[in-house]
């Protein structure tokens, strides 16, 4: 009798448990589920089986061995973002069924199919597409942050590190690569297997193969192979460019491995350069994609694009230790592997390009995008928080990837390079192959300096916003626009003209801090010790007017130009003002950063803070000095900058025959300006926004004459929305509403950007509601960028105020919209609260 009460009692608590797990489990993968995961689950393993069928209508059948050990027995709850038809049997080691419940997008197996300690589950599954980039000729996975879980069953978070044991059954003609390197290759008629060598522990996020029509060379640089696989077709860039990646791959992973005394920590390094990658780059150990046109370069690329492309190997290459091998618990601590892959880059940059002054390039590459967020009502804190990893997408953006680099440069002043290179080398070998916070971090450093970082770390790290700094009578002041009074201790430069050009650093602990030389213009730390918005005043922007050209070091004229274009912005410099400085000023400007900046700035402030008869006043000069720049006036490097100003700005029927004679090959130009396949594609599409009478002649010398078959693709895609039939431009955006049409998010955005493009604004109006109803899905649907650059593609090209009263009108009838999806919003149509709110603000006084 007994031993049935215990029976019973057994049975009742076992059935109350199942329920609260059944109670428990929500869509994606709950902050809760993953901390309970993390305490009763280890030693994961996936032995992975995928057959690619080359037509790819065909469905992708898998199957999935995943061995764990479960440390208590509690039921397991697997994450599989499909139709529940997807998961066709889930078998024990001995074959035998082992029945589980499918319940918000997770798998559940209860205690009695399973055993304390080792654990072996057989998955047989149609894998999902969601995250399968797949083309005609070729297929990706692009994981990241919680794709793993919508491609196979898993446990996708990044604190359970596993093992990946991959094979591979693919067409014949085809190649693959994936984390591990391959051990073996058979043949068959029509098709072949790879099987992959098992990986060193990974997060989920980190597992990736690509498959397809690739050509694949390898370096043996520095002591170690370094594989590229490519689909190039222009001989001059692939010779060009092969040997630079090899050789600045290996410089790379030279430094990183003297910076942090760790060898590199995996087995194989393969670059992937795949066409319009969604990304400039994603760290998989072993099959490191790249955007192709980053990684290959004409003969005459500017400097610009060299540094560009050294960066972003620089960037994903430091991510194998700041990431990969060290991964952050969390992924509300995204930003910590991010800020070290970053900051890292910056000092390799320095070793790569000894003659480079890195402090502007520092300035230039962080800077202004760490405002272009922090500036907005859209900004938030460096460390934010997240409940749940579907909406870990969110999380990205500028201040992680920008303002993070700033302030990890200013920590390193204050306690020293050499004790933050120790302290990290410590993180490193405490959490090798395993997962660490900020948190931890953070104590780390201080027990290694002695020194309480937990003001620094408020103020910079967990609060929001950027200073806005200027001079006044009395003083330098620092306003909190957000009203909260708060004080952002740093160091600025001032200079005053006394008996010459004088300048100092001066150190800001307060809201107001006393200058007694008069009159000054305050300007960031040329070693980027300070940041905020810093505006210049009546007496500065004639100050800079006269002696912008004699700062002799290019990283304060940088610093002027961003000066100026931030008084812009909060409306102490009109726009017009500011391109006359450019005309007057940029002829004797050398430095290829400097040129290309300023002249960002030039474009931005002609489409966006222009009233339309001020741009037509200054148009004819614009269009003058950019031809006259390209043709006799420009750096050699610089002149394919003013080339590429002059296609966003032209207007006149002189600039457009020009521009259309360079297309046909009938206008000579500098040798220093190469025109390639991808230059010839922008040119038809700009000349065809200004003319649409050209459109089928445009489109048939394209198709004629460009051979490589990406852009082909890509033109073909992208060239209906550059129609001058309003009718097929609303069925083009109408079909970007639809997710199947999606599949490529650069060529969406590309069309977005052409359909919604400042000439076209008046008639795109009509998008915009659409644009924001959408923009939960594409959340949700869209890769971790995808978001942002949907709100920017259809956001930035418009002025008026009906579409800021639009946005406003959204958000007021949303209120409980998604907090980091309102803030993405709000941060991408900041110029439109900038062009509107005081007019705004006057009507509601009236």
């Amino acid at each position: 009798m007994v031993c049935r009460v215990l029976v019973v009692i057994s049975l009742l608590l076992s059935l109350v448990s199942c329920e609260k797990e059944q109670d428990k489990v929500e869509d994606g993968v709950s902050l809760e589920l993953a901390k309970e995961r993390k305490a009763n689950i280890g030693g994961v393993t996936y032995k992975l089986y995928f057959s690619i069928p080359a037509d790819r209508s065909e469905a992708i059948m898998a199957e999935s061995t995943i061995f764990f050990e479960l440390f208590d027995l509690v039921p397991v709850i697997l994450d599989f973002k499909e139709a529940k038809e997807n998961i066709l049997a889930v078998t024990s080691s001995d074959g035998r069924k082992v029945p589980y419940t499918f319940k918000n997008e997770h798998i559940i197996i209860q205690p009695e199919h399973l055993k304390k300690g080792r654990n072996e589950l057989v998955i047989q599954f149609k894998a999902g597409e969601s995250s399968l980039n797949r083309s005609d000729d070729m297929l990706y996975t692009l994981l990241v942050p919680d794709r793993c879980r919508t491609l196979m069953p898993c446990f996708d978070q990044p604190d359970i590190k596993a093992r990946f044991k991959l094979t591979l059954k693919i067409p014949s003609r085809w190649r693959a690569v994936a984390n591990g390197e391959p051990v073996r290759t058979e043949y068959f008629n029509d098709y072949k297997l790879y099987e992959f060598e098992e990986t060193k522990p990974l997060s989920t996020y980190l597992f990736a193969f690509t498959v397809g029509r690739f050509s694949y060379v390898e370096r043996y640089v520095g002591g170690r192979w370094i594989g590229i696989y490519h689909r190039e077709t222009d001989t001059s860039k692939i010779n060009a460019s092969i040997p630079v990646i090899a050789r600045e791959v290996s410089h790379a992973l030279d430094w990183m491995e003297n910076y942090t005394g760790i060898r590199y920590p995996f087995d194989v390094y393969n670059v992937v350069a795949i066409p319009d990658f969604q990304y400039g780059g994603m760290e998989h150990p072993g099959a490191v994609y790249y955007r192709a046109s980053t990684m290959f370069l004409d003969r005459n690329a500017d400097l610009s694009a060299w540094m560009k492309r050294s960066d972003v190997i620089a960037h994903e290459t430091a991510h194998m230790w700041f990431g990969d091998y060290v991964t952050m618990r969390w992924f509300n601590d995204v930003w910590l592997k991010e800020v070290f892959a970053g900051f890292m880059s910056d000092k390799i940059m320095t070793q790569l390009y000894p003659d480079v002054n890195h402090r502007l390039n520092f300035f230039l590459n962080h800077y202004e995008p760490a405002l272009r967020t922090d500036r907005t009502k859209g900004t938030h804190p460096i460390l934010q928080e997240l409940d749940n990893l579907k909406d870990a997408g969110t999380l990205y953006g500028d201040i992680i990837y920008h303002k993070a680099p700033i302030v990890m440069r200013m920590l390193e002043r204050e306690i020293s390079e050499r004790r933050l290179q120790i302290g990290l080398q410590r993180y490193l070998r405490r959490w090798s192959y395993s997962n660490a916070d900020w948190d931890e971090l953070i104590k780390l450093l201080e027990s290694t300096t002695g020194q309480d970082l937990q003001a620094w770390n408020e103020i910079w790290i967990k609060e929001s916003g950027a200073p806005v700094i200027e001079f006044q009578k009395n003083g330098i002041v620092m306003t909190d626009e957000s009203g909260k009074n708060r004080v952002w201790p740093q160091a600025v430069s001032v200079f005053w003209d006394y008996m010459g050009l004088k300048r100092t650093l001066i150190p800001l602990r307060d809201s107001l801090t006393p200058f007694r030389y008069g009159a000054a213009v305050v300007l960031p730390d040329g070693d980027v010790m300070g940041y905020g918005c810093f505006l210049p005043t009546d007496f500065s922007i004639r100050f800079l007017d006269d002696e912008l050209g004699n700062l002799n070091d290019p990283l304060y004229r940088a610093v002027a130009w961003q000066a100026l274009y931030e008084g812009v912005l909060h409306k102490k410099v009109k726009g017009e003002f500011f391109l006359k400085l450019c005309i007057k000023h940029l002829p004797q400007e050398k430095n290829n950063l400097v040129v290309n900046r300023t002249l960002s700035f030039l474009k931005i402030i002609y489409s966006t803070y222009l009233d339309e008869g001020s741009r037509q006043l200054i148009q004819d000069d614009l269009e003058r000095f950019c031809i006259n720049m390209v043709n006799n006036k420009a750096e050699g490097k610089n002149k394919k900058s003013y080339f590429n100003t002059l296609l966003s700005i032209c207007s006149s029927p002189k600039s457009c025959s020009y521009l259309s004679s360079v297309l046909k090959g009938e206008q000579d130009l500098p040798e220093d300006v190469t025109i390639n396949e991808q230059d010839k594609i922008s040119i038809a599409f700009n000349l065809v926004l200004r003319d649409t009478s050209v459109y089928e002649d445009t489109k048939a010398y394209i198709m004629r004459t460009v051979k490589n078959k990406d852009l082909l693709d890509r033109f073909e895609y992208v060239y209906p929305s550059l129609s001058g039939d309003k009718q097929v431009r609303d069925s083009v955006f109408n079909a970007l509403l639809v997710r199947e049409n999606r599949v490529n998010e650069v060529w969406v955005e590309e069309c977005l950007r052409w359909l919604n493009h400042p000439r076209r604004r008046m008639e795109a109006e009509g998008y915009v509601p659409k644009l924001l109803g959408a923009l939960q899905e594409i959340q949700q649907t869209g890769d971790i960028f995808f978001p942002g650059s949907w709100l920017s593609a259809g956001l930035a090209g418009h002025t008026s105020k009906n579409v800021y009263t639009m946005v406003n009108s959204f958000l007021e009838k949303h209120a409980n919209y998604p907090q980091n999806l309102k803030l993405k919003i709000l941060s991408n149509s900041d110029h439109l609260r900038r062009l509107h709110s005081e007019e705004e603000n006057r009507d509601r006084l009236k």
